[in-house]
Formats: structure tokens, sequence, C-alpha cells
């Protein structure tokens, strides 16, 4: 089928797989990790990032010292640009879990593939298509039918949902600006440049408001680094690596299981259930991703054929 494994010899199969797996679970773990960190979202996000940066630094260090020279003005604004939206997604999605459902927050947050088909159709002009117009629809009814769920259950709620929104549409803009940025810069160098400085950017609005950035709790603390090293670096990283060898339609399948492992943790960690309108509603967001990955990916075997 379209979204298996290219060929590869078994033990090569296997490794990827392993990998993925390994990164799927590491991601789904993200909102676990944020919920049990007992400080402000701004702060574990400035936390994660910063951390994740430094641990790659000494990786990137050669890399990072060929490539800076190389930036002109428009890839450093660019940049800057990546950096902003990074910081902004961690913020507002991070923010979310505070106030919405774990389930709620991460199936928002994973509708970043319709956000980027907005864009294209809106700014760039490009016809969607019916298929992926179909897809967009089917992500508007199913954020809705999530978002009546939320206003049943009251307005902080409903605000976590828009939060959650945000951090999707915010990743959106940052995968743009990331997009033109890999055409001459490699990978590590790349998410460690962009980590760092959405994390100094963090570390400016956590200094500004004068949260706390110390006394947490032992177990704080360790959510904190395991957010950054298990959640970040193995799974992005995970996920960054196996894209060379699997599939497109078969990862995107592979990240939407992504909400699902959520709730799940989510229910097993803090028994916290999933109500109806979520069920509904997620099933049709997380249907309506897949058929708009599938469209765009069709459409860009055309345009290269």
């Amino acid at each position: 089928m379209s979204g298996s494994v290219e060929a590869a010899a078994p033990a090569g199969r296997a490794v990827t797989f392993a990998v993925l797996l390994i990164a799927l679970l590491a991601v789904a773990h993200a909102a676990i990790f944020v919920r049990i960190a007992d400080a402000h979202p701004f702060t574990v996000a400035a936390y994660r990032l910063a951390i994740a940066a430094l641990v790659l630094l000494p990786f990137a260090l050669p890399g990072l010292l060929r490539a800076l020279p190389g930036l002109d003005r428009r890839r450093l604004a660019t940049l800057a640009g990546a950096m902003f939206f990074l910081a902004l997604h961690f913020a507002t999605w991070i923010a979310s879990l505070d106030y919405t459902s774990i389930a709620n927050s991460v199936v928002l947050v994973t509708l970043t593939p319709l956000w980027l088909t907005l864009w294209s159709g809106l700014v760039l002009r490009v016809h969607p298509g019916g298929a992926t117009l179909g897809a967009v629809a089917l992500a508007a009814a199913g954020t809705a039918i999530i978002g009546w769920g939320s206003f049943r259950l009251g307005g902080d709620t409903l605000y976590g949902d828009l939060l959650a929104l945000i951090g999707g549409a915010t990743f959106a803009a940052y995968l743009l600006c990331a997009r033109s940025l890999r055409r001459t810069l490699d990978l590590l160098p790349f998410v460690t440049l962009v980590y760092g400085g959405a994390g100094a950017l963090m570390w400016l609005v956590v200094l500004a408001l004068a949260l706390p950035v110390s006394g947490f709790s032992d177990t704080t603390w360790a959510a904190l680094v395991a957010l950054a090293l298990v959640s970040q670096v193995i799974g992005h990283s995970g996920f960054n690596w196996a894209v060379k060898s699997i599939a497109p339609t078969f990862l995107a399948l592979t990240i939407l299981l992504e909400p699902v492992l959520s709730a799940l943790l989510g229910w097993l960690w803090f028994g916290e259930g999933v109500t109806p309108e979520t069920w509904i509603g997620g099933a049709l967001a997380l249907a309506a991703v897949w058929l708009g990955s599938r469209a765009g990916l069709r459409r860009r075997r055309r345009e290269t054929a």
C-alpha cells in the first residue's frame, strides 16, 4: 500500500520501526510530563527548549560553525521567525493543558497540516482540490463538536481548546519558516539554533514576568528534564530520522496515533476520562488530517510528474 515502508533489508525495517515506536511513545508522554511539572507553563516551555538545545549543542557545533557565516539577512529574519513561532507554539500548547483535557489539547494541536492547507489556499492561491476541501470541512466539524463539549463543561475548558488551536497554528507557521531554512541548513544545526533561540525568548518572558524558576520539587525537576530529553530530543529527533526511511503517508498515520496514546496515558496516570464529544470530534478531526495528508501527497506527486 502507499503507506508501506520503502524497500529495505528486514533488519533495516526493524530498526526503523523500533525508532518510530520509541519516538511516538516519547512524544505522546509530553502532555503527561507537562501535567506532572508543577511550574508555570512559560517556565516549563523555557526549560524544555533550553535543556534540549544544550544537550544537542556539542553535536551540532561543527555544523553551526560552518553554516552561520553563510546566513544572509533574509535567512536570519526567517530564522528569527522560526524561533518566535516555536516559542509561541510551546507557550500556548503547554498553557492549554492547565485548562482543557489532554485528549482535547493533543487532538487540536495536531491539526497543523490543516492550517498549512489553509495557508496554501488563502495566501499562495494554490487550489486545494475537492479532497483537501473535504478534509478541511471535516476538521472544522470535528473541532466544533469538541468545542461544544468544552462549552458545556465551562469557559475555562473552551479557553484551553482555543490555546491548543493557536498552538497548532503557530507550529504551522514555524514549519513554513523551517521549510525555507532547511534548504541551506542541516537538521542538527537548524534544530539546535531554533531550540536555543526559542528557549531564549521564553526565558526573557519568564524573567520579565518574574516567574519562579527554582525551588521546585524533585518530581517537577524530573518532569522538566524528561520533557526535554524524552519528548523533545528523543521523540522529535526520532521522527526526523525516520522520515528518511518511511513513506510520508505512513509517517502521517503514525503521528496521528499520538493523540490516542496521550489520551490513554492521561487516563492511566490521572484517571482523566474522554467525553463523547471528544471521541466523535477527535475522530473526525484526525480523519481529516489523514485525508488531507494523502491529498497533499497525491498533489505533490502529480506536480513532480
